[in-house]
């Protein structure tokens, strides 16, 4: 296969096993007014949808039934919430080994005692939103002042405190791109286990979103993500790419997260799960059963296991809302484990930078990813 990298410890008859962690979205109110954000138009409104104490409760203890013993919690921001703490308590309570939350470190950073309150409740992982290196573009992506000054003091405070994993996300943007390398020398410097540079693609709830952070090239930006990795992987455990297709990251595939992926990743969660919790009951069967249709025509889903079937038949109809192959993609060898693009993004600028892959069709989403990324 041209341009394809394969790593002899990637099993590629491996049966996957789907990922034991969960995401709780405790609402979607936030300190923070990013120009990309899902939501931003709902939490600019005040009409964000907000879980009280004993629904996050009850999600939690769903999970567990399901058997996830992983929790990730986001918003918005959950740090904001008076009872933050006392869920925190709760999950580690009810057995959930690896708790997380993810975080634009304003409140962590500020506030003096905090983490190590979170940390004393349960708290063992923590996910930080970092979106520059510079302070002046940072603050006005997230449109509050000193905030890149707060999220630094966090991480600061995060890496004294031992057994408290570290992370970073960077959503990488028409805006910020071009410091890219810097952006990462800066997180690096951290020491953080795993930095995700999330290319930012408005969705279904942020198609509206601010027009200077859309890219017009997805070309010169992955040049950008190129270098930024080359220079930080030997410091670096985990570096993941997100919303880009594998042919604009030839020779730097095992970094690339595609939506068909994500549900075997020991550090992403349940896509049923967090779809039957947010979307419904009646949604989530009408979604599982257009992706079974949808994914009838792949090798791979007739092979696997129910709860595989499930998970492929949900992300195949999520990527039916979201995602668009371009004209050459069907002949790709990628096709079945690849994205595509965003469908605005075709819209406007066409499909003329992929760049299909020859050989033999790839059917197993995990067939770039290392070893001891996949849930076991």
């Amino acid at each position: 296969m041209n341009n394809v990298i394969v790593k002899e410890h990637i099993l590629h008859n491996h049966k996957n096993v789907v990922t034991k962690r969960m995401v709780l979205h405790v609402g979607y109110a936030c300190n923070e007014r990013c120009t990309f954000c899902y939501y931003l138009e709902q939490i600019e409104s005040g009409k964000t949808d907000n879980l009280t104490t004993d629904e996050i409760k009850a999600r939690l203890l769903q999970g567990r039934k399901w058997g996830k013993n992983a929790i990730d919690f986001t918003g918005g921001e959950p740090t904001i919430r008076k009872d933050f703490v006392e869920v925190v308590a709760y999950a580690k309570e009810i057995g959930y080994i690896h708790i997380n939350v993810i975080t634009n470190g304003l409140i962590v950073g500020r506030r003096k005692s905090y983490l190590q309150t979170l940390v004393n409740a349960g708290l063992n992982d923590i996910l930080f939103s970092l979106h520059s290196f510079s302070p002046e573009l940072h603050d006005n992506l997230t449109k509050v002042p000193k905030s890149h000054e707060s999220v630094l003091m966090g991480v600061d405070k995060a890496r004294k405190i031992e057994g408290l994993n570290l992370r970073f996300n960077y959503v990488v943007n028409q805006e910020n791109f071009h410091e890219l390398s810097q952006a990462v020398e800066l997180m690096a410097s951290k020491e953080p286990n795993a930095i995700n540079l999330i290319l930012f693609h408005p969705n279904h709830q942020a198609i509206n979103a601010n027009q200077s952070v859309k890219f017009n090239s997805y070309e010169v930006i992955t040049t950008e993500v190129k270098e930024a990795i080359d220079s930080i992987k030997d410091r670096v455990p985990h570096i993941n790419v997100r919303h880009i297709p594998y042919c604009l990251m030839k020779g730097y595939e095992q970094h690339v997260k595609p939506f068909y992926q994500l549900q075997y990743e020991k550090v992403e969660w349940d896509y049923c799960l967090s779809t039957l919790q947010k979307r419904g009951r009646l949604i989530y069967l009408a979604g599982l059963a257009g992706g079974i249709i949808l994914s009838l025509n792949n090798p791979y889903f007739w092979k696997a296991d129910w709860d595989n079937k499930k998970h492929l038949a949900i992300q195949r109809i999520q990527l039916l809302k979201m995602r668009k192959k371009g004209k050459k993609c069907t002949q790709c060898a990628l096709n079945h484990i690849c994205d595509g693009l965003q469908k605005e993004y075709i819209k406007n600028y066409g499909d003329k930078e992929l760049s299909p892959y020859d050989g033999d069709m790839i059917y197993n989403p995990t067939y770039f990813m290392p070893r001891d990324e996949i849930e076991s």
